[in-house]
């Protein structure tokens, strides 16, 4: 049977090492998000708390950017809060386990976020079942 990437991934040492990477990267963004979300603060009003560029908030905040610890700290502190740090064994086997499903069990969070992409932005019935065949 041929291997998920995932599967790939985990057998790899050096992609378990980028898995976690990236998976710090996003958990950092997504608590900063959160934190944004929970006190109502755009990335406008938080570009004006830290003195950095709208633009500049959106590419830290994608993920894509690689935030020095001091820019966590500086855009944390703006938001009035602090990262707790918890250090635990990686748990490869666990992270298989949640990627183990079937082909179409995957796609089921990419539909449903297309049916309601598709529902704002008001495309047809046609539309809708092309583009959610197509996911």
């Amino acid at each position: 049977m041929a291997k998920t990437f995932i599967e790939k991934l985990m057998s790899d040492p050096e992609g378990r090492k980028l898995y976690f990477r990236e998976d710090l990267i996003f958990e950092i963004t997504e608590t900063i998000c959160k934190v944004m979300e929970d006190k109502n603060i755009t990335r406008t009003k938080l570009s004006r708390l830290t003195d950095v560029s709208k633009s500049n908030i959106s590419q830290l905040l994608s993920g894509d950017h690689n935030m020095r610890l001091t820019t966590v700290a500086d855009l944390l502190y703006a938001l009035d809060s602090k990262l707790e740090v918890l250090a635990v064994p990686l748990d490869t086997e666990n992270i298989l386990e949640m990627f183990t499903a079937t082909a179409e069990d995957q796609w089921i969070p990419a539909k449903e976020f297309m049916v309601q992409e598709l529902e704002y932005n008001g495309h047809s019935e046609k539309e809708e079942k092309i583009f959610t065949q197509a996911a």
